[in-house]
């Protein structure tokens, strides 16, 4: 079917965009997006917030350009956090963040296939976490963006990783990191109300999408 196409968009895993590649026709290729998403001291919080959750929970995260982790300054990190669990999302405590963690990835490092558009309680459920079922989103507090730390890579879900950060140039390098490891060429988000920062977010970011202050899927 593909050598009959006058062009191929390939949306898909690698394998797939392999396959779109060698048919012999001219083919675009979407890889994995693994958005991060910066919340500043400037930033409206309710706003910003609320576009996280509204992205994250459409069509239960299965967007690629879905935000997969956000990183936010110590300075309104509490405040985030009371907004996040006031609009539905469930924070992970203690042992529960490992329980998810657990089942982010497959044995072969890949993502777990399972959790791939469930709901937050299911995911919660397969994790053998109680949540409430109405809960919007998980949320894991985590410190790594490494690719060592499941809670980093593209969850596919509404599971969000939470990092604190100390400053704007800290949260900015996580972006960095976190698509170099998996989102080169996709999508960023930064919520703030500082040119400054936004500026050298844009700078330094490599991705094709850099969105202020909105929701990323939408």
């Amino acid at each position: 079917v593909m050598r009959e196409s006058d062009i191929i968009l390939a949306t898909g895993g690698p394998a797939m965009v392999k396959a779109a590649y060698s048919s012999g026709r001219p083919a675009l290729g979407v890889g994995a997006g693994n958005t991060p998403a910066i919340i500043d001291e400037t930033a409206h919080i309710k706003m910003a917030v609320n576009s996280i959750l509204i992205s994250k929970t459409f069509d239960n995260g299965v967007i690629c350009a879905s935000e997969q982790s956000i990183i936010v300054l110590d300075k309104v990190y509490d405040e985030v956090k009371k907004e996040l669990a006031e609009r539905g999302a469930y924070i992970l405590k203690g042992e529960e963040i490992d329980k998810v963690r657990n089942i982010i990835l497959n044995e072969k490092g890949g993502l777990n296939a399972d959790m791939v558009g469930q709901s937050a309680y299911k995911i919660a459920k397969m994790a053998g976490v109680n949540v409430p079922e109405t809960a919007k989103v998980l949320v894991g507090e985590v410190t790594s963006v490494e690719l060592e730390e499941p809670f980093s890579h593209e969850k596919l879900s509404p599971v969000l990783a939470c990092i604190k950060v100390k400053n704007a140039e800290e949260g900015i390098q996580k972006c960095v990191e976190m698509t170099e490891f998996g989102g080169l060429g996709h999508s960023a988000v930064i919520h703030s109300n500082n040119d400054d920062v936004i500026l050298e977010f844009s700078n330094r970011v490599r991705t094709g999408r850099l969105l202020v202050n909105a929701p990323s899927t939408h």
